[in-house]
């Protein structure tokens, strides 16, 4: 092989190199602009979430009524313990609601500790003759949430 045959191959491959650098590069262009459109979007709807759309977040899909999410947070105590007892009626339960709701305010109202036999009660509908003593309502919402202590 000559020397300028070697050079006229080596050229192409360089060629052929520098092609699919390019055209990686205006691909991958092309997507992050794309990509940064879409984070602006998302950006966008975050912004017009209230403040509770963003505290309660994924427990939207959970619970039936925030506003007794924040009553039950101010109501029940720091040092007290609570239960969420379910029953099934609730009124625009979600399928998740009734499985996971107990689940959604033990995080929600930490550092108070959930307990079997805790006075407080986070009544989703349930029948107030199993609690076990005299129920006094404190809040209640149309939707059949109730919150309350046992006398």
């Amino acid at each position: 092989m000559n020397v300028a045959s070697r050079v006229s191959r080596l050229s192409v491959a360089q060629l052929g190199v520098v092609l699919v650098v390019l055209v990686s590069s205006v691909f991958g262009l092309v997507y992050f602009v794309k990509a940064l459109t879409r984070l602006n979007d998302v950006a966008t709807a975050n912004d017009t979430l209230s403040f509770s759309d963003r505290e309660i977040a994924a427990g939207n899909s959970i619970v039936v009524d925030q506003q007794a999410a924040y009553q039950a947070r101010a109501l029940i105590p720091h040092s007290e313990s609570y239960r969420v007892v379910t029953g099934e009626t609730v009124k625009d339960a979600t399928p998740l609601t009734l499985p996971f709701v107990e689940s959604w305010y033990r995080y929600f109202l930490m550092p108070r500790r959930p307990a079997a036999d805790a006075r407080w009660i986070v009544c989703y509908a349930c029948d107030v003759s199993k609690l076990g003593g005299p129920y006094s309502v404190i809040w209640r919402d149309k939707n059949g949430i109730s919150i309350g202590r046992l006398r």
